[in-house]
C-alpha cells in the first residue's frame, strides 16, 4: 500500500492447464466482518464457471499483520483500489469483476464511484448493499442481534492489534456496544477525522454514486431487517444507464435461501449477471434463476499480501 499498510488477497487455488492467459478474475468483497472461509461456496460457482476467485481481506483483518496505525475506515477505497491495481498487474490480459456483499457493497461503490471512468473493473454486483449506511450507523439504527454481532466481531480485530492502544484509548474502544461507538473511538481518530460527522461525509458510499461508469446490479430483498426497503433508492435507478436492480420479498440480509437449501440464490444470479456481462456485454435486465445446488468445497487457497 501507498503507506506502507498490509491487506491479504486469498486466491482459490485452480487447474491453470485449464485457464488460459485472458481468463477473468473474480473479487469477492466481503461484508466488514467477514472472511475468506466464509466465500467458499462462492468461490467453488466461481471457479465452475472458468473464473479466478480472490478474496479480498481489509488491512488488519483476517489474521494479516497490521503494519501501520490504521485500520480501513467504512467507505476508504484506497486500499481496495490498490488491491485491484495489483490484481490486473498480475493478470493484465484479464477481465476483473467484483462481487461486494452487504458493507463489502458499500466498499465498491465507494471505489466505482471515486474512480469513475478509470475504473479497472469491468462489471460489479452488489448483494444487500446499504444505501443509507450514514443514517444507518451514524444513528445507531442497526437492529440487534446485527448491532451486537458485528460490534463484537470488530472488537475482536482490535484485539488483535494491541498496538494501536499507542494511537487511541485501546481500552475504552474494547468497551464500544454500538458500531457508532467503535467509529468514534477508534475510525474516526485512526483515520485522522475531526469528528463522526466529517468521517461519514467522506465515507458514505453513495457520495459518488452517480460518477459509476461500468454496468452494477443490486440484489436487494424487501425484508432485509438492516438495509430496509424504504431506503432502496428506485429513482436512481429508474434514471441511471449503469445501475441496475433486482428485488425479492423474501431473503433478509445477504440470505436468498430457497426450498431449505441452505445456498443463496442471489450468489447464483451474480455470477449468471457477470458471466453473461463477459461473454455477451451488458444484459437489459437480468433474467430470472433457478436455484442450484452448489457442489461441495474441495479446493484450497493461496494468499498473496500487497504492501
Amino acid at each position: 500500500m501507498a503507506d506502507k499498510g498490509v491487506i491479504a488477497l486469498d486466491w482459490m487455488e485452480v487447474d491453470e492447464t485449464a485457464m488460459k492467459k485472458v481468463s477473468p478474475v473474480m473479487l469477492l468483497i466481503p461484508d466488514l466482518t467477514g472472511v475468506a472461509a466464509n466465500m467458499a461456496a462462492v468461490c467453488t460457482e466461481v471457479l465452475a464457471r472458468n473464473f479466478r476467485p480472490v478474496v479480498f481481506n481489509r488491512r488488519g483483518h483476517c489474521s494479516t499483520a497490521l503494519s501501520t496505525y490504521r485500520l480501513q475506515s467504512f467507505g476508504d477505497a484506497r486500499d481496495l483500489e490498490e488491491a485491484i491495481q495489483f490484481i490486473h498487474h498480475m493478470y493484465p490480459y484479464s477481465e476483473i469483476f467484483a462481487i461486494g456483499f452487504s458493507t463489502g457493497s458499500g466498499l465498491l461503490m465507494s471505489y466505482l464511484g471515486e474512480v469513475g471512468n478509470a475504473s479497472q473493473l469491468n462489471a460489479a454486483v452488489c448483494i444487500s448493499p446499504c444505501y443509507d449506511a450514514e443514517g444507518l450507523f451514524k444513528s445507531n439504527n442497526v437492529p440487534e442481534p446485527y448491532n451486537w454481532l458485528w460490534t463484537f466481531k470488530l472488537k475482536c480485530v482490535l484485539r488483535q492489534h494491541p498496538c494501536l492502544g499507542n494511537v487511541i484509548n485501546y481500552n475504552l474502544a474494547l468497551q464500544s456496544s454500538s458500531i457508532k461507538e467503535l467509529d468514534e473511538r477508534v475510525y474516526v481518530k485512526l483515520n485522522q477525522y475531526n469528528s463522526l460527522a466529517e468521517y461519514w461525509k467522506y465515507n458514505d458510499p453513495m457520495r459518488s454514486i452517480t460518477n459509476i461508469h461500468i454496468p452494477v446490479l443490486c440484489i436487494s430483498a424487501l425484508d432485509d431487517p438492516i438495509c430496509t426497503k424504504d431506503t432502496i433508492p428506485f429513482s436512481l435507478f429508474k434514471t441511471s444507464s449503469n445501475l441496475f436492480l433486482v428485488t425479492t420479498e423474501k431473503g433478509g440480509h445477504c440470505g436468498f435461501l430457497e426450498n431449505g437449501l441452505p445456498t443463496s440464490w442471489a450468489n447464483k444470479l451474480a455470477c449468471d449477471y457477470l458471466e453473461t456481462v463477459y461473454h455477451q456485454g451488458i444484459p437489459k435486465q437480468p433474467e430470472e434463476n433457478h436455484i442450484h445446488f452448489f457442489p461441495e468445497f474441495n479446493g484450497t487457497r493461496n494468499r498473496s499480501y500487497t504492501t
